[in-house]
């Protein structure tokens, strides 16, 4: 046997075990994480928990969720290496606030329970700056969706941010800029790295502190990934640092061609059964209304389109005049509190969150009478989602928009995130086992 042939042979097979293992562990790391979940929070079912007992199975749960989401991204690198990505457009603020939060979850809870706190994008904001991080969105990004592979992009902010976190002194500073191309920024004050060991740390396994120094957990994986996915999306990262001064990495990422584009660049349009209905959205964040509205009017441009920012005026309109689609936030504006109240008017309704993103908040959505259960994350996509809530009744529209959202579903939640309520489920599946 050549060489060539034995070294072919050596790769294929490293391949095959790192996919026997993302494989094999996703099972496991589920159910880990759902019995966890199932005992601190179904007490009436299990049984009541000492507060020792609570303190063991939260960082039980803690962990287990960590390291499915270190499998999760050792999935989008090798898909990504191997040129496989999905094009959805969304909003950069949304993923970036998400990723802090995923990253402050494991190593700070109580940090992003005070964080979550806040009603309003001022308190959010407020609160983080008490933590000592900042971040800033400017130029185009600020308001307008960025079209990739989200779960790739959040990635990268959750490994960018949880580097800057580890190492910093004090402060983290996050900046994402840019017209076309996505830029970000992430900056500690930390110790800093000397310039002679730049290259060493996009290498794996390595960690460039005192190996004595027990306060900086992790083995190096972060920016190797990082790295990996930043070039296999066309863009480019740069350290920049000095010793006792701090650390910045820079990353540049050029956007994908957008969904529902032809060949030759066009869109493809067709005339939207939302054409000529009147719609009402309510979110705390007039950015997100904002984009939300030109969206829709750009696909339906006869649309009446109103919105509200809080429950009282979203309440107030309501009841005074008749929709044809509400689109509810969870959070901040008591969006279930509203769901009630347009579905006894029989509004069909969508709800529409990102923090409140959770297998337990989409049964609650479908039970109180919501048609649609969206992530902002879609919020590029938004159109034919809500045309799916008019051209579809109850359950068969639930069945449809399940299906779309699948690997979305499995990929955040685990892939049996249903077995939290199976009951539920197995009945939802009774239901709908005969509708197209």
């Amino acid at each position: 046997m050549s060489d060539a042939t034995e070294s072919k042979n050596d790769t294929d097979e490293k391949e095959g075990l790192v996919d026997l293992l993302i494989h094999d562990l996703a099972g496991p790391l589920s159910v880990v994480t759902t019995s966890a979940a199932n005992l601190l929070q179904k007490a009436e079912r299990y049984g009541p928990l000492t507060e020792g007992q609570k303190r063991v199975l939260q960082r039980v749960l803690r962990n287990a969720r960590k390291a499915q989401t270190l499998l999760h991204e050792m999935v989008e690198v090798h898909r990504s290496q191997e040129g496989v990505f999905q094009s959805d457009f969304f909003l950069v603020r949304q993923i970036l606030e998400d990723a802090l939060l995923d990253v402050l979850d494991f190593t700070s809870p109580e940090a992003t329970e005070n964080i979550l706190a806040g009603k309003s994008q001022e308190e959010f904001l407020k609160a983080l700056e008490n933590y000592g991080i900042s971040f800033e969105i400017v130029e185009k990004y600020r308001t307008c969706p960025f079209c990739h592979d989200q779960r790739k992009i959040s990635q990268v902010f959750r490994n960018l941010m949880s580097n800057a976190l580890k190492y910093r002194r004090a402060k983290m500073r996050v900046c994402i800029s840019g017209e076309s191309e996505l830029c970000v920024s992430v900056e500690d004050d930390g110790r800093g790295i000397p310039q002679k060991d730049h290259q060493l740390v996009f290498e794996r396994f390595v960690r460039l502190v005192d190996q004595n120094d027990s306060t900086i957990q992790g083995l190096g994986l972060g920016l190797t990934g990082v790295k990996a996915l930043v070039e296999a999306m066309g863009g480019e990262i740069t350290l920049e640092s000095e010793e006792k001064v701090g650390t910045r990495f820079k990353v540049r990422i050029p956007p994908l061609e957008p969904p529902g584009f032809h060949s030759r660049g066009k869109v493809l349009k067709k005339k939207s059964i939302l054409d000529g209905r009147r719609i009402l959205a309510v979110d705390d964040e007039p950015d997100l209304l904002s984009v939300l509205e030109e969206e829709i009017l750009e696909a339906c441009p006869s649309c009446q389109f109103d919105k509200a920012t809080n429950f009282e005026k979203a309440h107030e309109m309501l009841q005074r005049t008749a929709y044809d689609l509400v689109i509810l936030d969870i959070m901040g504006v008591r969006g279930f509190d509203l769901l009630h109240h347009a579905a006894s008017r029989n509004f069909p309704v969508a709800m529409l969150t990102a923090h409140a993103l959770s297998p337990e908040a989409l049964k609650r959505s479908m039970e109180l009478g919501a048609r649609a259960y969206l992530p902002k994350e879609k919020l590029g996509e938004i159109v034919p989602f809500l045309e799916d809530v008019l051209l579809h009744e109850y359950l068969p529209g639930w069945k449809r928009l399940l299906m779309k959202l699948d690997d979305f579903f499995n990929g955040h939640w685990g892939a049996h995130w249903r077995n939290s309520e199976s009951d539920f489920w197995r009945d939802f599946e009774k239901k709908t086992r005969d509708l197209k």
